[in-house]
């Protein structure tokens, strides 16, 4: 009789401890779950905000190579692509398709040759500084400036 009251005993705390143990076990793999979902979501934005800076970049080059092969247009100028065009490509208003929900705004304008300081309207010395600003939405992911000069 002695030992079948401690076998009672023995599977009463048991039952206890493996209760305490799976407890611990399930708020053990909730923190390691907590801890990768964090851990993918994080990897997933930064995987957005690299691939916005990719698309900006390019756009940039394409603009800025657009501008280097256009004839010089000595007033200064400005342009939003998709919109409004340059004033020497009125077929230039639009960006391709994969480039949907972006924008680019084009500004050049004329500087002083040996100051590189902005020259009033309507006078020009053969340099100017470009601006391309890109966007995606309201923001503004990207602006490089470069300077042109008439050949």
């Amino acid at each position: 009789m002695g030992i079948g009251r401690t076998l009672l005993e023995v599977h009463r705390s048991t039952t206890g401890a493996l209760l305490v143990e799976a407890l611990i076990a399930l708020a053990i793999f909730g923190v390691i779950a907590a801890s990768f979902m964090g851990a993918v979501y994080t990897s997933r934005t930064a995987t957005t905000v690299v691939n916005e800076q990719a698309v900006a970049e390019s756009l940039t080059r394409i603009e800025m190579e657009y501008i280097k092969e256009s004839p010089y247009w000595g007033l200064g100028f400005s342009y939003q692509l998709p919109g409004s065009p340059p004033p020497w490509d009125s077929m230039h208003f639009t960006l391709d398709d994969e480039y949907d929900g972006y924008a680019v705004s084009v500004t050049g304008t004329p500087i002083d040759a040996s100051t590189h300081d902005a020259l009033p309207g309507g006078l020009d010395q053969g340099m100017q500084e470009i601006e391309v600003q890109v966007f995606r939405g309201t923001s503004r992911l990207l602006t490089t400036n470069c300077v042109k000069v008439n050949r």
